[in-house]
């Protein structure tokens, strides 16, 4: 996966942009997984994704917790998601909501998203 910032969003400040995990549509055998409703509320769920972009100011009272290219788990339901020029879903949180950086073969899964 790219870490390039090709979504025309830069974050100021404290905040950090982080390209969500995707919400998959389509199963392989091409049964419709999702309406687009269910896709942005599973999108807001989302708890992991890759660092993009960091604002200047991020963690300058504390050791930075991530970087650029790191794999992260951040607070559910943090932030703000928007869509990039590139077409992609991306979300501007707070450095403080990042929670824990994952190894790169690392996947989670939301264990309430998993049973429905």
């Amino acid at each position: 996966m790219s870490t390039s910032n090709e979504s025309g969003i830069t974050p100021v400040g404290w905040r950090i942009l982080i390209k969500p995990k995707e919400v998959k549509e389509v199963s392989k055998g091409g049964i419709i997984l999702t309406t687009e409703a269910s896709k942005e509320r599973e999108q807001m769920g989302n708890t992991t994704g890759i660092v993009v972009a960091m604002g200047k100011q991020c963690y300058a009272t504390n050791p930075a917790w991530c970087k650029v290219g790191d794999k992260v788990i951040f607070a559910k339901y943090a932030g703000l998601l928007y869509v990039g020029k590139d077409g992609h879903a991306y979300r501007l949180v707070n450095d403080e909501d990042i929670t824990g950086v994952l190894d790169a073969d690392v996947d989670l899964v939301d264990p309430y998203l998993a049973k429905h």
